[in-house]
């Protein structure tokens, strides 16, 4: 505070020193004890004796910076509506009785994201589950006697202004010029991302609907989220992210859109819940929003191009059958068949070249159901995304691949190889286990991988989809190399490549053709190695994984990844019973509102404040380097032999260097081996554009005591000795330690 002087009881002014004097101790042998009657009577004055003014209290911040700090610190630690009042409450305490500072958690939050218009409540009749009108308390549906004041315990969910959320996120400076940075210098050489896609190119195309690079396209993700362990209750989010905001930025929590959350038991009627979707979709995409940028405004329109989920939620959207139910495949007329499994039967889809679906087929077939009232080549009826003009169910909604590769078709390969009841088959390896088990415990992945390796045995059922990635693109083929039969071995490592291809960031023609060559493959022999009763839709949905990937781009642009990472998130935010829906909203958009007015705030202690909230791990100091940043300095000479010094002499001219432990280049952090944060992560091992050196295990950087001050790797040369398996997954490599390296 910028209290230089107070006042004691009797009005006398006393220096800063006087009022805050340190505490007394009375030193009895090794004790220190406190004089708490001491220490009151010395500072029983008053803290604040100031007349009240335009600020909260005498200190450089405003009212606007004190209600904005007590909302970041309730949006980023996720506290309850008891401890934030608690939490004003004491801050009341140290200001002088008469203040401006909000004391009303309601008025607080109102202050940040809960305008009237932002929120809207859709009471529905429990009867026919019809939305009611605003203005009328009676159901308009025919035959039905369904009131609004019937509903002891309404029946609603909850929307939010769409258009003011896409204002709020593009209308922030960095995010604006990001956007605007992206879209001119975006690369279409080959399939990066969601804007190389052939969907997206088309338009772009004159006269399309991105003919205006003002325009904008979105993503939409919806799912059921268990809410409550013990009971049956769930919440159903809609999610939308911007697609031409950079992927870095792009799959923020801040920068993500939240629609609307229903809550109950069971799962909603979705023509119920997304009909004020295609309303607000409707409108996003023909009237817009006026974004004001440095004094000009723009109109920005939005499109929805992808729509990705697992294949529950997809039955349920588009209004068709389960994934076990005939014709229950999207993207073409495959009908499947019911085969023996077990003690049961099984609906299959063996490998074959369909007819694709088209617009026209999905259209009628629609038709043909909602007038008969019968199932009609696997729909129900209509789906109400079909109201979207410009929207087509078989191609803009996408193959999930987390949901239908990995906790689909790659944990069913682990139940077929280390399940004791498939111990009869020529593919059972379970009494392997525990060789794969040490096999896993010595694999050292670098951090960019979040989860270490987990054992197999009594674990890979509850393994993650993050393990279950890591596991399928980088630690199975090797490990399992002479010991799952080779036949098994090689037709698996066709999934493998196929995807590894499918989640690339640049992916040529040829790369399509042959993860659809791999892939296809795989689905075709999967019938005689495994049984045709392994052949279900998410085994034949990879045959068409790459004409979603040549649509839209690779499959890690519209994975369910971040989203369900958000539904992680968005729990914590969960206190109690009431209000839960409207406890995430304004959990979720209290920190879009903050990082809005943040950035545009002057700079000073209340803006720096609210920002660090925002930033999760403590940024460590850098200095700058030729073409890197120098996180930590080690200078530890003494290791280096006389031919290394030499060599490094050579190579730098001079002998005057200092050395790292760890630096950052192109924004990935690389480590020394003798670091203490790579014992249980590979950190330090550097793939290099060398034709004979393949990678470097990194023990010194060395850095020039110079002007320049270029760093140089010191450490083993790895050359590469072959393939990890001849003729596929080129992306695994085996190298073997050669000479050191500089």
């Amino acid at each position: 505070m910028d209290i230089e002087k107070s006042q004691d009881s009797q009005g006398n002014a006393s220096s800063d020193v006087d009022t805050a004097e340190q505490l007394s101790y009375t030193n009895n042998q090794s004790d220190a004890i406190l004089d708490i009657n001491e220490y009151a009577a010395k500072t029983s004055i008053p803290l604040y004796v100031i007349p009240p003014s335009s600020n909260c209290y005498q200190s450089s911040i405003t009212k606007f910076d004190h209600v904005m700090s007590l909302c970041a610190i309730a949006a980023r630690h996720n506290i309850s509506d008891t401890l934030l009042k608690d939490i004003v409450g004491l801050i009341q305490m140290h200001l002088p009785e008469q203040n401006i500072g909000v004391t009303d958690i309601n008025e607080l939050k109102g202050a940040c994201g809960f305008e009237k218009d932002y929120l809207k409540y859709h009471t529905y009749c429990e009867n026919c589950k019809k939305i009611f009108e605003d203005h009328l308390d009676e159901c308009q549906t025919p035959n039905c006697d369904g009131k609004k004041s019937d509903n002891l315990c309404k029946k609603y969910f909850i929307t939010s202004n769409l258009g003011m959320q896409i204002k709020e996120i593009i209308q922030r400076k960095e995010i604006w010029d990001a956007l605007c940075d992206f879209i001119d210098h975006h690369d279409r050489s080959s399939i990066a991302d969601v804007r190389s896609g052939s969907g997206y190119k088309e338009l772009q195309k004159e006269g399309g609907f991105l003919d205006s690079n003002r325009n904008i396209t979105l993503s939409m993700f919806i799912d059921g989220v268990p809410l409550f362990k013990s009971s049956g209750v769930s919440m159903w989010p809609v999610y939308f992210i911007i697609n031409e905001i950079p992927p870095k930025e792009r799959f923020l929590k801040k920068n993500m859109l939240l629609w609307g959350i229903w809550q109950g038991t069971g799962k909603p009627k979705m023509t119920m819940f997304l009909t004020p979707l295609v309303t607000d979709l409707l409108m996003l995409h023909n009237d817009g929003v006026n974004i004001v940028k440095n004094g000009t405004s723009y109109l920005v329109k939005a499109k929805l191009i992808i729509v990705t989920m697992d294949l529950q939620a997809r039955a349920y959207v588009t209004n068709m059958t389960q994934h076990n139910g005939e014709f229950s495949c999207l993207y073409c007329t495959a009908s499947g068949k019911v085969v023996k499994s077990g003690a049961g039967n099984c609906r299959t889809f063996p490998f074959k070249d369909y007819d694709k679906r088209t617009d026209d087929m999905i259209k009628e077939a629609s038709l043909t159901a909602s007038q008969t009232g019968k199932r009609y080549h696997g729909f129900f009826g209509e789906s109400i995304l079909s109201c979207l003009p410009y929207f087509s169910l078989s191609k803009n909604i996408v193959i999930d691949y987390m949901h239908g590769t990995l906790l689909g078709v790659t944990k069913k390969f682990l139940d077929m190889w280390f399940d004791s009841k498939y111990k009869d088959t020529p593919h059972y390896i379970g009494d392997r286990v525990k060789v794969l088990d040490n096999l896993m415990k010595a694999i050292c992945p670098p951090y960019l991988v979040h989860r270490s390796p987990r054992v197999l045995s009594n674990t890979y059922s509850h393994w993650k989809a993050s393990e279950l990635r890591n596991w399928l693109l980088f630690y199975s083929v090797p490990l399992l190399k002479g010991i799952l039969p080779e036949v098994y071995l090689k037709h698996y490592a066709c999934l493998v490549e196929g995807t590894y291809i499918l989640l690339s960031e640049g992916i040529a023609n040829q790369d399509l053709n042959r993860a659809d060559l791999l892939l296809k493959l795989f689905v075709q022999n999967m019938e005689n190695l495994y049984g045709e009763e392994t052949l279900s839709l998410n085994i034949h949905n990879l045959t068409h994984s790459v004409d979603i990937v040549q649509q839209w781009g690779p499959l890690w642009g519209y994975s369910c990844f971040p989203f369900e990472s958000f539904n992680g998130e968005i729990k914590q935010s969960v206190h109690g019973t009431g209000n839960v829906c409207r406890q995430i909203f304004w959990s979720f958009q209290a920190q879009k509102r903050l990082a809005q007015l943040s950035s545009s705030m002057p700079d000073c202690m209340s803006k720096d404040f609210i920002q660090s909230l925002e930033i999760r791990k403590r940024q460590s100091s850098r200095t700058e380097a030729y073409q890197c940043w120098i996180i930590k300095f080690s200078n530890n000479t003494s290791g280096f032999k006389q031919d290394i010094l030499a060599k490094i002499e050579k190579e730098i001219g001079n002998a005057d260097f200092s050395t790292a432990s760890k630096i950052v280049r192109n924004g990935y952090t690389m480590y020394t081996k003798n670091s203490k944060k790579v014992k249980q992560q590979n950190s330090y091992t550097i793939k290099l554009n060398n034709r004979d050196i393949y990678a470097l295990e990194t023990e010194h950087f060395i850095v020039q005591n110079d002007a320049e001050r270029k760093v140089f790797a010191v450490g083993t040369a790895l050359v590469k000795t072959g393939s990890t398996l001849e003729g596929t997954v080129p992306h695994l490599i085996q190298v073997t330690r050669r000479f050191v390296y500089i």
